[in-house]
């Protein structure tokens, strides 16, 4: 795990984390396992994303806006060219949504339809120079979101 698992402020018993595994050779055969308690009320949803060519996460930030968005992330910093990854988890109860990132990011994952309890999508963005970066979402509907900003070197 790298960082600490965030909590979702309006659902205390609910939240999520970021999980690297550097230098992983990959296989058709690898597979991700998660193991939780046996209760039929919960669940768990799984985000995953290889990057190729990435040795390093150089700098994390974690957000939560609870209420209603625009989301916007905290901040990374980067001391050269970087990929930029953004995770949006909402929150909302809806079974459709969308969640669209800003500043030139692009979606690359996302699960958004028909899930009324757990919302993700995953864009990231090639920057080519040093600099601090954020990424804001705007949702339909209206609504708070945990957001991960991660930059890999």
């Amino acid at each position: 795990q790298h960082g600490a698992t965030r909590t979702y402020v309006n659902w205390p018993s609910s939240g999520n984390a970021l999980f690297v595994l550097p230098d992983l050779a990959a296989s058709p055969s690898y597979q991700v396992q998660e193991s939780m308690a046996a209760d039929v009320f919960d669940e768990c949803t799984l985000s995953m994303l290889e990057v190729r060519g990435a040795t390093a996460v150089i700098d994390l930030a974690v957000a939560e806006t609870p209420s209603v968005g625009p989301v916007t992330s905290g901040q990374v910093t980067t001391t050269g060219p970087a990929l930029l990854v953004a995770y949006w988890w909402g929150d909302s109860v809806v079974a459709e949504q969308t969640a669209t990132p800003s500043a030139g990011f692009t979606v690359v994952h996302s699960l958004l339809v028909a899930q009324p309890i757990v919302q993700v999508a995953v864009a990231v963005k090639q920057v080519a120079a040093a600099g601090t970066y954020d990424v804001t979402w705007s949702a339909t509907p209206n609504q708070g979101a945990i957001t991960w900003l991660v930059a890999l070197q």
